[in-house]
């Protein structure tokens, strides 16, 4: 007798089925023959042929040709208003604004175009297209007024920036000729007491230090340098250890190899302050004189003028004598010599 089928057994042929069962399997399964699990089987659904593409009606030559033409002068319409948007600042908030919706429509309307196939098409996209043209020149008619206005403040800044940098250079300038200047004399003032040789040769020594350096601030640098071994060397002492002073002593000796006439007029005038600044009861001294006199080598006889000399300007200190006027009487007996 044949099974009754009922909707028990129709939901497990379904559930078997879409468990991947063969037909043979699930009538194995429940007990009823294939003919029946083919009956009941849910049936599947084949998808829906796509429909064929209704081709367009081709178009004539003529067609054709006005179409491309259109589209092509549209496309280069857009891209020139693009490229005046994007080349121009908003300036304010509300045109900075506008400027961006209409570069949106503008980029709307190019992918429009893109999908026209029509002449008519084209004209709607035209039409479109000379609305934006309208509203972009009446954004950039209001756009161009602020950005004159906006550019000559910025060329007032620019040149107002510029000579306030022409006028700090220009005082940064006359600021290191100054201190130059003063450091130079300075070096010279020194080596007048210290080392008194000519003017003109304690520039050459100063400008020894200065041959490798370039540049104002190395100068400057160099010429505080100059300067600070000079003001070692005034505080020197008989015993003082004259390390820290080895590059003037080795230029200073330097200078006066050969130079025969400059180093008796260092041992006349340093012969003359003698006389002038000691007394009687500095015999030492009168004896470290002679041992300058005897020096064997120019570095040993430098050391001993730096030496002496700086002993003489503590002397004429503590006497309460004017070394300045000792430099100008120097200077005087020069010229007139």
């Amino acid at each position: 007798m044949p099974k009754v089928i009922t909707q028990d057994i129709i939901d497990k042929i379904a559930e078997l089925k879409e468990r991947g069962y063969s037909i043979s399997a699930i009538a194995r399964e429940l007990g009823i023959d294939r003919t029946t699990v083919r009956k009941y089987s849910p049936k599947e659904e084949k998808p829906e042929e796509e429909k064929a593409k209704q081709p367009l009606p081709k178009l004539s030559l003529e067609e054709d040709f006005d179409l491309r033409t259109k589209k092509k002068e549209t496309e280069l319409e857009l891209e020139n208003l693009q490229i005046k948007l994007e080349d121009t600042d908003g300036e304010t908030q509300d045109l900075e604004a506008r400027r961006e919706v209409a570069l949106e429509r503008i980029k709307v309307l190019g992918e429009k175009l893109a999908e026209t196939e029509s002449v008519t098409d084209v004209d709607k996209v035209q039409e479109l297209a000379a609305k934006v043209k309208a509203e972009v020149t009446t954004l950039l008619e209001q756009i161009q007024p602020l950005r004159k206005q906006r550019e000559k403040q910025q060329e007032k800044e620019r040149q107002e920036r510029e000579e306030k940098e022409r006028k700090k250079r220009q005082e940064d300038i006359a600021r290191r000729d100054r201190i130059e200047r003063n450091l130079r004399a300075g070096s010279l003032s020194r080596f007048a007491w210290m080392l008194p040789c000519s003017r003109e040769q304690a520039g050459k020594i100063v400008n020894k230090f200065l041959f490798k350096v370039s540049g104002d601030d190395l100068i400057i640098s160099s010429l505080r340098m100059v300067n600070k071994q000079l003001a070692i060397a005034e505080e020197l002492k008989w015993g003082d250890d004259t390390t820290e002073v080895r590059p003037l002593i080795t230029e200073c000796s330097n200078l006066l190899d050969g130079n025969g006439e400059e180093k008796q007029r260092i041992v006349n005038i340093t012969h003359a302050r003698k006389e002038r600044i000691l007394i009687p009861s500095d015999e030492d001294m009168r004896g470290k004189f002679v041992d300058l006199l005897t020096a064997k080598t120019n570095e040993g006889f430098v050391e001993m003028v730096l030496k002496f000399n700086a002993a003489l300007g503590r002397l004429a200190d503590e006497r309460f004598i004017d070394t300045q006027e000792f430099l100008s009487k120097e200077a005087l007996e020069l010229v007139i010599g």
